[in-house]
């Protein structure tokens, strides 16, 4: 789940795993997860591991192989203080919530004359400083900063961030090169300058370069957030993409056997057409922040998950790499939820999605039939592979949005509550507030479908 989180920000994901070295074999095994995708990979999860893998396990790790008996032996990190470099033994948990796993992680530092408050901002300081203190190697994208090497149209762009990290030792007026000062002191006089504050060095950077650094020191702080050596803080990713999940068990998608039946199965490809549709018009909307359904975003997860062809996809066929940010507020994916839908409508002549109240039946499949074909007939739901190569634009039956719950909540209204990936509400008018198989998960919209509030959702 961790792994899998971590490859759903496919833009830190890629540039980690060239930047930090100890991050490579994971992108050697990441291209070994795509290839067990669809061809095996049920048989490499639930294989035994070797005798000499749980060996190297415990020789590298020194803790049990099995999680539930390694958890019951780790139960505090070493950890460096940002301060005097001392080594501080941290608990993961404490009964005051400040233990280093828990979100008001705090502990002072044990040196008698340092006695500095160690906080997660203050590790991810010293992080920074660590990586601004590294020498600019000609040949190493190891010396630069997380957020600064991959672009949207160039790849990876070794200049671009070493250009980049000379513009901020410039801005903090430390020069590294031909300097008799060690990287240790280095990275200690960019701690102090900030005043051992990570907010503190933004605001340095920010009042010392040019515009305020742009997008650019938003996304190298993003990238900065604890002492770890990923760029994604990724307990927060496993908890989004937890909801995600859940919503996939309560749909029943992740019961086995649940795409089994062929009307099931075409309905697959519906979903697979409408990422492709949905990527379209990424590549002629390049300015355009769009918000996917929860079906295709269903697609759009599992295309990451193959890290490598995904970047080449998304650079042939939309021109550019297509990050992916979970964490966007609210407001801002209602907002553009509508003019997602509005650009898929004029792009393509069809509706984004459909409440599936509206229809009988109770399968996708079933559902899906009665927009596409005739009456509960699934016979017009027919492969894609049986349409000539063009069949996206040719035969806009395949874009229609698949209806995916199970009926009305509390009535309809005048509008529809659309079934949306990623926030509450959204829809229009009085809302058809729709349910699923369990209604206490995704409350219905508008109760009763009274007017001018938004279809409920999750």
């Amino acid at each position: 789940m961790v792994w899998h989180a971590y490859l759903l920000n496919p833009g830190c994901y890629a540039e980690d795993g060239i930047r930090v070295k100890a991050l490579e074999g994971l992108q050697r095994a990441g291209k070994d997860l795509a290839a067990a995708l669809g061809h095996g990979l049920s048989d490499l999860i639930s294989a035994e591991p070797s005798k000499t893998r749980i060996h190297n396990w415990v020789e590298m790790t020194s803790t049990p192989f099995d999680p539930f008996q390694s958890a019951e032996h780790l139960m505090s990190r070493d950890i460096v203080c940002p301060k005097c470099s001392t080594t501080v033994q941290a608990p993961y948990t404490s009964a005051e919530g400040t233990g280093y796993l828990q979100t008001g992680f705090c502990l002072t530092c044990t040196r008698k004359t340092c006695q500095f408050t160690i906080t997660r901002g203050a590790l991810a300081l010293r992080k920074l400083a660590n990586d601004l203190a590294k020498p600019i190697s000609k040949h190493s994208y190891t010396d630069l900063i997380a957020g600064t090497i991959r672009t949207p149209t160039n790849g990876f762009d070794q200049r671009r961030g070493q250009t980049i990290k000379r513009v901020i030792l410039r801005a903090l007026s430390l020069h590294l090169s031909g300097s008799p000062l060690s990287e240790e002191a280095h990275s200690a006089s960019v701690v102090r300058l900030a005043d051992y504050n990570i907010d503190s060095l933004r605001q340095i950077l920010i009042a010392s370069m040019d515009d305020g650094g742009g997008k650019i020191i938003e996304r190298i702080m993003g990238a900065y957030v604890d002492d770890k050596i990923f760029s994604v803080e990724l307990m927060g990713a496993v908890l989004r993409q937890g909801s995600f999940v859940t919503k996939m068990h309560n749909f029943q998608w992740t019961r086995p056997a649940f795409f089994d039946k062929f009307e099931e199965k075409i309905a697959l490809h519906h979903i697979i057409a409408r990422y492709h549709a949905f990527m379209e018009l990424m590549s002629s909307s390049p300015g355009t922040f769009l918000v996917p359904t929860l079906d295709i975003d269903l697609a759009w997860h599992t295309h990451q998950l193959m890290a490598s062809q995904y970047s080449k996809d998304t650079m042939t066929f939309v021109g550019r790499f297509v990050d992916h940010d979970d964490k966007v507020d609210e407001s801002k994916l209602s907002s553009s939820f509508n003019q997602t839908r509005r650009a898929w409508k004029n792009r393509f002549g069809v509706e984004y999605t459909h409440c599936a109240c509206s229809f009988s039946g109770t399968t996708i499949g079933e559902r899906l039939s009665q927009l596409v074909g005739h009456g509960t007939n699934p016979s017009y739901l027919i492969e894609p592979a049986k349409l000539h190569s063009g069949f996206v634009s040719s035969d806009p039956a395949y874009l229609v949005a698949v209806p995916l719950s199970a009926g009305c909540g509390f009535g309809c209204g005048s509008g529809c509550g659309g079934l949306y990936i990623f926030f509450r509400g959204g829809g229009c008018g009085g809302g058809c507030g729709f349910s699923s198989t369990t209604a206490a998960e995704y409350e219905s919209g508008c109760g009763g479908g009274c007017g001018g509030g938004c279809g409920g959702g999750n």
